[in-house]
């Protein structure tokens, strides 16, 4: 009897190991997201390359929504792809995209505590503001229309928390920048780096940190923030960091990344 009945129970076992073996969701798009980073990708053909960069960019926006404590790395990570994917379309010769406007007109709302929200939006005002002094300077780079768009998310970030007080000051100090108008030691890490693209780089943070806070919760108080939410704010953190390393900021690890 020992035998048939040991026979039966053999499925039943290889099924539970099966079912522990099987990579969770964000296992398996963390591991999407870095094939385009692997030794085999780099030596690949261009074209093999350039699109690998466009599936690694989407999947590490996934990445930063789907993972625990994984947001920064999955937005800063999907800047860098898409930075890579538009040098390698121009040298493909094809149709490169370029960072999205940051635009928060669609968004009704953000499952986000409202400090958060706040942080962020100052992040924006700040850099509309820091756009505007070099762009009246007619530093290369700084536009008017760049400006507006950072107070506009600024304005709508503030709109979306439902606090009380502004956390935007519209005004900012301005010696650094008037002394270092082309380029400046970024204060988050001592790299020097084009103005413009330090602001930029420094208003993608201004996400990072909000989103990374050890006590971000959701907008009713849950443990965090909801994927949906996350997966905009991963966007426009991406967007603003892609922008950044257009302008010359650097994209290796060490310039990006604690």
């Amino acid at each position: 009897m020992t035998a048939p009945l040991a026979g039966c129970a053999a499925p039943g076992l290889e099924a539970q190991v099966d079912e522990a073996t099987k990579p969770s969701a964000c296992e398996s798009v963390y591991l999407t997201a870095s094939h385009a980073l692997s030794p085999a990708v780099a030596e690949a053909p261009l074209m093999m390359r350039y699109l690998a960069a466009r599936t690694s960019a989407t999947a590490w926006l996934t990445v930063a929504s789907t993972c625990d404590s994984r947001f920064a790395e999955g937005a800063m990570r999907a800047a860098q792809a898409s930075f890579v994917a538009g040098t390698l379309a121009e040298r493909l010769g094809v149709d490169a995209s370029s960072p999205e406007k940051v635009d928060y007109d669609e968004v009704v709302s953000l499952d986000m505590q409202a400090s958060a929200l706040d942080a962020i939006s100052l992040g924006e005002d700040r850099a509309g503001f820091s756009v505007e002094v070099l762009a009246a300077r007619g530093v290369d780079g700084a536009t008017l229309a760049l400006s507006d768009n950072h107070k506009t998310a600024a304005q709508r970030l503030f709109s979306l928390s439902g606090s009380s007080k502004d956390p935007r000051r519209k005004v900012y100090a301005v010696d650094q920048l008037i002394a270092h108008p082309d380029t400046i030691a970024d204060p988050a890490n001592g790299i020097t780096a084009d103005t413009v693209a330090s602001i930029e780089m420094n208003c993608a943070r201004a996400y990072l940190d909000a989103v990374g806070g050890k006590e971000v919760t959701g907008a009713d108080g849950s443990s965090s923030p909801s994927p949906k939410t996350l997966a905009w704010l991963a966007r426009m953190a991406s967007a603003r960091a892609w922008r950044a390393m257009e302008l010359g900021y650097p994209s290796f690890d060490a310039a990006l990344f604690d």
